[in-house]
């Protein structure tokens, strides 16, 4: 690639599958460690009413969202193979989060060079954001996985036009789709990209001869996903088609947008350094764009797909929607730490460049090496709390509560605590059932969280709580907003 040619860090290029299992060992580590910390509600839920199953009722069953097919499989695998653990049920997680490493690694090998590919797998093992998501009971870092994997067979396909790589890209594609449904936007943009890539004939792009090719391949994937839906097909078009979320008021756009830039300067350390992410990553993304075309459409045109689908759609959108892309927008910024000192140094006064090649590369290396550490760094937060503390939040009511004195739960605390802890606390939905709990004459405990969710769902429940409830207790998560809120109401203690 031309225009990676300068960036000469040696790695010993002759033995980088030591690189990457060394990387892939790293991940692994900084994927275990407290794995086994407390659930968050959705880990939950999930557990509850779908791992907790027969896989004879995973596969024919589906009970909503939280259920990501493939990934209920193994999990259900996993928890009958090793028991009922918070890490068995996070553990497939885990594996596809470790197997992404050498996954960016080739498919950077085939779009840039040796080196940038394994900066790229750098960033993605000490990834805040990919270890989060390798330590959460979900699909998304399967999904990372299987989008990296069917960009590398697809464009292997589009570039040697044999039928083995569409073949093995319809297999990845349809398991992505069976993970979770926004892989679909990806392989929507595949066909896009590959029809718009044999009528412009962009550069490596494709013939009509190997257009019929990858037209079969799509087909292929269409088959196998209909084949893994097959049981489930009716109730999934009845949860997505028929029945309208509940989340409208709350998951917005906007929302969605303000969550995404806190949980990156999380991941990054400041928002310093999240600010530079972002234009070193537009300038990757330019450099693919003049360099070229295709490589660009596969990694960035799949996020504007993700999001229109997801405001076409159900009219929701989560940060965690765009989680898959992950791989690209790293390979973006590797790029453009690239070409960033590049452009800088080919500016400078020629007396103090000295050796302009060699100078741009220091750059490269220096900045490499500020996002790798600000991005381990930031891990400490990741490891520092569970996802969500109703544990600690239980264990606490439970020490300062006194006998008889009634513990109530509201909102999104309830499934968890009383479905997966067993506590025999009462549950409250209005404020009647609230007022009548406190008229009882005793000091009342409550615990919610989400209260963002709470406020939308019972904004006359939020309001008392907030207005006669005194917060005694926060127990933080790395949830956004997903901290664990313990009040009081003591009688006769005005506020």
């Amino acid at each position: 690639m031309e225009t990676s040619r300068g960036f000469s860090i040696k790695f010993h290029m002759n033995r980088p599958w030591v690189w990457v299992g060394t990387l892939t060992i790293l991940a692994i580590v900084l994927r275990v460690i407290r794995l086994n910390d407390g659930p968050w509600w959705d880990e939950i839920f999930f557990f509850v009413n779908t791992v907790r199953h027969p896989l004879a009722q995973i596969v024919t069953v589906f009970p909503g969202d939280t259920q990501h097919p493939l990934y209920s499989i193994l999990a259900r695998l996993s928890i009958v193979a090793f028991g009922e653990h918070i890490w068995s049920l996070r553990l497939p997680a885990v594996v596809f989060g470790s197997l992404s490493i050498p996954a960016i690694y080739l498919l950077g090998v085939a779009v840039s060079t040796r080196t940038e590919a394994l900066i790229s797998a750098a960033l993605l093992a000490v990834s805040y954001h990919h270890v989060w998501f390798s330590q959460d009971a979900r699909g998304y870092s399967a999904l990372a996985f299987w989008a990296l994997i069917s960009t590398l067979f697809l464009l292997r396909g589009i570039r040697t036009g044999r039928r083995t790589p569409y073949a093995l890209y319809a297999v990845a594609a349809s398991l992505g789709i069976y993970t979770h449904l926004t892989m679909t936007f990806l392989v929507a943009c595949h066909v896009l990209i590959c029809a718009v890539c044999t009528a412009v004939g962009w550069r490596g792009g494709m013939s009509p001869a190997k257009w019929m090719v990858a037209l079969k391949a799509f087909l292929l994937t269409a088959g196998l996903t209909l084949l893994f839906y097959a049981p489930i097909m009716s109730q999934v078009l009845n949860f997505f088609v028929k029945r309208p979320s509940s989340m409208l008021a709350v998951s917005t756009p906007r929302w969605a947008m303000l969550e995404t830039l806190r949980g990156l300067t999380l991941g990054l350390g400041t928002e310093g350094v999240m600010l530079l992410a972002v234009l070193v990553v537009v300038c990757g993304a330019w450099s693919y764009f003049r360099e070229n075309r295709l490589v660009f459409a596969l990694f960035a045109l799949p996020a504007v797909c993700t999001a229109i689908g997801a405001v076409l759609g159900r009219g929701t959108m989560y940060p965690r929607f765009f989680f898959f892309l992950v791989g690209f927008a790293i390979l973006f910024l590797v790029r453009g730490l690239v070409v960033v000192p590049r452009w800088i140094v080919a500016r400078l006064p020629h007396a103090l460049t000295g050796e302009p090649a060699r100078l741009a590369a220091s750059m490269s290396a220096v900045l490499a090496t500020i996002l790798i550490v600000a991005s381990a760094f930031s891990l400490v937060h990741n490891y520092r709390f569970p996802k969500q503390d109703y544990e600690g939040a239980i264990e606490y009511v439970d020490a300062q509560s006194q006998t008889g004195e009634p513990v109530v739960t509201a909102g999104a605390s309830t499934f968890p605590i009383l479905r997966y802890y067993a506590k025999p606390w009462e549950s409250v939905e209005s404020v009647e059932q609230l007022r009548t709990i406190c008229n009882r004459g005793r000091t009342v405990w409550v615990v919610y969280t989400f209260p963002r969710y709470l406020e939308s769902w019972s904004p006359p429940l939020a309001e008392i709580i907030l207005k006669e409830f005194t917060v005694t207790q926060v127990f933080p998560g790395t949830v956004g907003d997903g901290a664990v809120y313990v009040a009081k109401n003591v009688p006769g203690d005005a506020r």
